[in-house]
């Protein structure tokens, strides 16, 4: 009978662990929790991703952004880091451009409806590029964070 105790105590306590590992996002009332190391924080037209241990706060315009800047952050993936940031602010702005000359387009001469067009579709095209390389660092930093879990479930299991 002990033998089975001390089989299912095991056994629990392994996989007590394994879920320990794999719930990295917790959610609170202001927002998420992510590796006990970051906040985010929905806000009405953004979202707010900051480091606990210092200042550092970063604007998102999506939550998928936020998470993989921290993602890549936490896994000292620095020079990444910040380019997501730059591109998430490019994509905002050019989201804006995008709208005015929508806009533009509608009204005015033919030879004004036909530049903003131009603009329109350049802006479209920019923001499409960024929208390319965002993916690629949310494609790293899910590559960083399924190593480091199949690399702490390695370790874990082996005690």
């Amino acid at each position: 009978m002990r033998k089975i105790d001390n089989v299912v105590n095991e056994f629990i306590t392994r996989a007590t662990k394994e879920l320990e590992i794999g719930v990295l996002i917790y959610e609170n009332d202001s927002g998420y929790t992510l590796f006990e190391q970051y906040t985010i924080t929905k806000r009405r037209d953004w979202i707010e991703a900051s480091r606990n241990s210092d200042s550092t706060v970063n604007l998102f315009s999506s939550l998928k952004n936020a998470t993989a800047w921290c993602v890549l952050d936490r896994y000292n993936k620095i020079v990444e880091a910040k380019r997501l940031i730059q591109l998430d602010q490019n994509i905002a702005a050019i989201t804006a451009e995008r709208l005015q000359h929508g806009r533009l387009r509608k009204r005015g001469t033919l030879e004004s409806k036909e530049i903003s067009r131009d603009k329109y579709l350049q802006a479209l095209d920019k923001q499409n590029r960024f929208q390319w390389e965002i993916d690629k660092y949310i494609q790293m930093a899910k590559k960083c964070q399924n190593k480091g879990y199949q690399n702490e479930l390695t370790r874990t299991s082996r005690k």
